[in-house]
């Protein structure tokens, strides 16, 4: 049994898993009510810990419902069992760790220690900094189309546990179902615990991509903005993020991107750019 799987069964680690889920409500798992689960709480807590740590632990059953999203479409949340959030919240604990030291400083979106008001002080920076123009990107059906095989093959990259990939990947097969007979399995539960920090050790190649190209961005999620000092040098960077996708075997949302003069008019994160002063010699 890998060492962080191992870590995740421990007693401090499930502990402190708890005490994020102790109000929670969900049922407990297909046929245990959370009250129930709380009459026995140490047996049943004790049960989760031998499963994880000798690799007998099955998820249990995914609730799948619609959410209106503002645009009037809707998107699908799963609900996991309250036995599978906390198993997902221990893994998490020992996880993000690893995973923080190779993330980008200017990835902001689901990371301890880091807001969205950082991410705007950031911005404002690279607007004095001469970046008078910026793609304003979103990610077509980010959390939908991000392909399984090639994220466990960065989660395996990432760490050498493999019981603990293949409990992951178990995890994404049950809250994605494969379409088609032939189809690819793709996409990550949205209302999962791993679901976010999954999504950026995906990313994690797109934001090295564009450092690597000597770009200047800033992005939250499946949404970013890169700086330029011209509308030239922006339909470059339009470019080079494009191709920075496709190797991920995703894609721009066409009507959600834009190259536009940095400022007012640009809204990220529901918050608009900063109007700069121009400098008085």
């Amino acid at each position: 049994m890998g060492k962080l799987l191992r870590d995740a069964a421990s007693p401090k680690v499930l502990n402190h898993a708890w005490k994020h889920h102790k109000n929670d409500k969900t049922m407990w798992s297909e046929s245990i009510p959370a009250e129930q689960m709380r009459n026995d709480l140490v047996f049943h807590m004790l049960q989760l810990s031998e499963e994880l740590a000798d690799g007998t632990y099955l998820p249990g059953p995914v609730r799948l419902f619609p959410v209106s999203k503002g645009d009037g479409k809707q998107r699908i949340i799963s609900a996991l069992t309250l036995r599978d959030k906390i198993a997902q919240r221990a893994i998490l604990t020992v996880l993000e760790p690893i995973a923080e030291k190779t993330f980008h400083h200017d990835s902001f979106g689901y990371r301890p220690g880091r807001t969205i008001d950082m991410a705007l002080a950031r911005i404002r920076e690279y607007m004095l900094c001469g970046g008078k123009w910026v793609v304003d990107g979103d990610i077509e059906k980010f959390f939908d189309n991000i392909p399984h095989r090639p994220l466990l093959k960065v989660l395996r990259q990432l760490i050498s546990d493999p019981e603990l990939t293949n409990l992951i990947e178990r995890w994404l097969k049950i809250g994605s179902p494969r379409t088609g007979f032939l189809g690819k399995r793709k996409g990550i539960p949205q209302g999962a615990i791993l679901s976010p920090l999954l999504c950026n050790i995906f990313l994690t190649h797109f934001d090295n991509y564009l450092a690597r190209n000597n770009l200047s961005f800033v992005r939250y999620a499946d949404d970013f903005i890169i700086f330029a000092p011209n509308g030239k040098e922006a339909h470059n960077a339009l470019g080079c993020a494009e191709r920075a996708l496709r190797q991920l075997d995703l894609k721009l949302h066409k009507k959600k991107t834009r190259i536009a003069e940095a400022g007012p008019g640009i809204i990220f994160l529901g918050k608009k750019l900063p109007k700069l002063r121009k400098k008085i010699i």
